[in-house]
């Protein structure tokens, strides 16, 4: 047995030493995006090699490219406390005050090339006084006969850009067996089938680690942390982090890996808390209901906890949690057509379970067809009259709202040629700008229940 145990350990080594790091924006990259106000900064943390120099670092949005203002500082700081992978190269950038408000792509043009860190940064013109939370978990893409968990996703997707989250989250359990093609996939999407991936909400997404986010075919189920940390440094990036919207806290860890114990997580979190300031509402995130969440609240004292790992058990949120109903687990998109929503108010730290108490939203008309995307039927759609691609001057909205609930400040994007000003017939301009090729008008409208709502565009006469 220890032979065995010995010959176990050499091979975990060596699969870990093959393990190659081609990703040298570390943060804000695929497990988390970065937040920003127009004319303020945000960090990035990046891993220069021996002699490669910083030229220009731009946001590259899906319509704008935009030049920004930025400070260097070299050193060599920790970003994982358990697999201790460090970056040496801190970046502050400035957004510009005149920036869309989007989510773009980092791009660090260096001595080298090109650096890119994918939908990294969300910029905002202000914090919004009350804002959506999207949640999901356990997609569990690639496993074994289920082969739909990524159609459900894409129609999640197409569901939220309409709600219009300022956040969503994404509590563990992704995919199995990741390399380049899967992880692009989830990010990404897949042009061959259709399907769109994370990258492609307009909000800004996190993600959290989950029980399954393991390299199962080479490592056991316990022990191996550095290494399994250091695997998921690899393909999502970080596995805890913490970051604020206006005086509301978000903390994620990980409690999800069977013996792990995250303290030190755990206090990063707690010294975080205090140096920024305890805010009006803290929001924790994580895979499973209560575990180490329960030692984090000790010196938190959360107001909302988002989970995921128990797939059918939605339907009992609010859950307890140290005495307080806040804890919400989201059913699996896995083997449901779910998600759950949440809106908070900034200012009060409150929030507001959407379409019930338990936060569930079943997102099309016929969840019985989940194994067959065609049929799909979803809740919430928008279509355009014309190509919104930029050369129709004209053009006309259509949202069909089948939820029995409002939803306030929906969006709809209108892309529209360059050279003229626009009015809408309905709903506020949020703002409009020109892009490189076409001009890019953004409305916010508020949505009945089960109505459909119509709006028009069209040059101004003024």
């Amino acid at each position: 047995m220890k032979k065995f145990i010995s010959n176990l350990i050499l091979l975990v080594a060596i699969h870990f030493v093959n393990l190659s790091w081609c990703q040298n924006i570390v943060y804000p990259w695929r497990a988390t995006t970065a937040i920003a106000k127009n004319a303020e900064t945000f960090e990035v943390w990046f891993n220069a090699s021996n002699g490669q120099t910083i030229n220009d670092i731009q946001l590259r949005g899906p319509y704008n490219s935009i030049k920004t203002k930025f400070s260097i500082q070299s050193g060599n700081w920790i970003y994982d406390v358990t697999s201790l992978n460090t970056y040496n190269t801190k970046i502050k950038v400035t957004v510009p005050k005149a920036a869309p408000a989007d989510r773009y792509d980092i791009v660090i043009n260096t001595t080298t090339g090109p650096e890119t860190s994918l939908a990294a940064v969300k910029i905002i013109k202000d914090f919004k006084e009350e804002y959506y939370i999207l949640h999901f978990s356990d997609i569990h893409a690639f496993q074994e006969k289920y082969p739909t968990t990524l159609n459900r996703l894409c129609t999640i997707i197409d569901i939220a850009n309409i709600i219009n989250p300022e956040m969503a989250f994404n509590t563990g359990d992704d995919l199995y067996r990741p390399n380049d093609d899967r992880m692009n996939q989830l990010f990404i999407g897949n042009k061959t089938s259709n399907t769109k991936g994370l990258n492609d909400l307009k909000a800004a997404t996190f993600t959290v680690v989950g029980n399954h986010d393991t390299d199962f075919d080479n490592v056991p189920e316990n022990g191996f942390y550095p290494e399994k940390s250091k695997w998921w440094n690899k393909w999502w990036g970080l596995q805890a982090y913490n970051f604020s919207y206006a005086k509301n806290r978000f903390l994620v860890i990980n409690d999800a890996w069977i013996g792990f114990d995250p303290t030190q997580q755990i206090t990063e979190a707690t010294n975080w808390l205090k140096k920024e300031g305890a805010g009006n509402l803290r929001v924790g995130a994580a895979h499973i209901k209560d575990d180490e969440m329960l030692a984090l609240e000790k010196s938190v004292n959360f107001g909302l906890v988002l989970v995921g790992h128990n797939h059918h058990i939605a339907n009992q949120n609010p859950r307890l949690f140290n005495g307080k109903n806040i804890q919400y687990i989201v059913n699996s998109v896995r083997d449901n057509m779910e998600f759950n929503l949440y809106k908070v108010n900034t200012k009060k730290g409150t929030y507001t379970p959407i379409n019930g108490p338990t936060a569930q939203i079943v997102y099309v008309d016929n969840p019985t067809d989940q194994n067959s995307p065609a049929l799909y039927k979803p809740k919430l759609t928008l279509s355009y009259a014309n190509a919104n691609q930029g050369t129709n001057k004209t053009n006309t909205a259509t949202i069909v709202n089948n939820f029995n609930f409002p939803i306030e400040a929906a969006r709809v994007r209108f892309v529209m040629p360059l050279g003229s000003k626009y009015t809408v017939t309905k709903g506020k301009i949020e703002q409009s700008f020109n892009g490189t090729s076409v001009h890019i008008v953004d409305v916010n409208i508020n949505l009945e229940p089960n109505s459909t709502t119509v709006l028009a565009i069209g040059s101004s006469k003024k």
